[in-house]
């Protein structure tokens, strides 16, 4: 298979694939940023290898700037670049030109309807969404999505894949934009940052309140399986008095605009809803990440996850 881009999807991607036995190939314009997203890759890889999530720990992994040679002899390719239509239809196309009409074209795009993205192509009914999640070598969920051309075989044999290298396939059955799972997350943001703007609490409890309570059950119940359990005449009750106030911005909130409008953007440039310079964003990344471990063991103990 190959993965095309080197950002922060691409390196994820190749590694649970090459982790359950697929010959991965990530491709990037540049030389540099080739060699370095495959460095990554492998790493990824090694840590997959190390927690018993990976049955292949020496399938290969490689990198190139030559997208003739990323994509010789693959199955299936998966664009993972800049979240731009057009941007990745004009990728697609240069694709069509080297592949067989046999393979199968997969993008990662985390909102953008997939016959946006195919619509020069040759061979439209081979297009599938595979919208994986960040981290993508730890996140089991990717969201599938056909076009209007694509038939339902091939998507059976897509979420097959998918379940062969350890993930947990959900099938759209039309489209919406940012699909289920961030249409759901930012559902929770802009609720969050309401809260934070009227002064109902402060960032550390709000995220605290999430993490702690219907955060904590989510791993089990969805929100769907919590209201059956709760009672549905229990959630209407609530509705009936909350829904109302709950925040219903139809665009972003003056809070986050102004922020951004100062250039606090977050870890990247050091202050954004939290001032970074007194946390350390790399140790909440590796509790982040061994939360994830310690979630995916116990997805393959219960055999919710396979490999193979």
């Amino acid at each position: 298979m190959a993965v095309l881009g080197a950002g922060t999807m691409a390196p994820g991607i190749a590694a649970v694939f090459a982790g359950a036995g697929f010959e991965s190939c990530i491709y990037a314009r540049r030389e540099s940023a080739a060699v370095a997203a495959g460095a990554r890759s492998n790493d990824q890889r090694q840590l997959l290898v190390d927690h018993d999530l990976a049955t292949h720990p020496d399938t290969t992994i490689t990198a190139t700037d030559d997208l003739d040679l990323a994509l010789r002899g693959a199955g299936l390719v998966i664009e993972a670049i800049s979240e731009n239509a057009q941007s990745k239809a004009t990728l697609f196309e240069q694709v069509e030109e080297l592949v067989t009409d046999d393979v199968i074209l997969a993008s990662t795009t985390s909102g953008l309807d997939i016959d946006q993205i195919s619509v020069g192509a040759r061979s439209r009914g081979r297009f599938v969404v595979m919208h994986f999640w960040n981290p993508a070598h730890l996140v089991p969920l990717v969201e599938v999505m056909g076009g209007a051309d694509t038939e339902a075989w091939l998507l059976d044999m897509v979420e097959s894949v998918l379940r062969r290298i350890g993930k947990y396939p959900v099938r759209l059955i039309r489209y919406a934009p940012g699909f289920i799972g961030a249409r759901l997350q930012q559902a929770v943001v802009r609720e969050a940052i309401a809260l934070l703007q009227a002064g109902v609490a402060s960032a550390e409890d709000i995220d605290a309140a999430t993490r702690h309570s219907f955060g904590a059950r989510f791993p089990v119940l969805g929100p769907l399986e919590t209201s059956d359990v709760g009672g549905l005449d229990v959630i209407a009750a609530i509705h009936s008095y909350l829904l109302a106030d709950l925040d219903s911005s139809t665009r972003p909130q003056e809070l986050l605009t102004e922020k951004v409008a100062r250039g606090d953007l977050g870890v990247k440039t050091g202050r954004g809803f939290y001032d970074w310079s007194e946390r350390d964003p790399t140790e909440l990344a590796q509790r982040r990440d061994e939360e994830l471990i310690m979630r995916l063991k116990t997805l393959h103990r219960s055999g919710e996850l396979s490999l193979g």
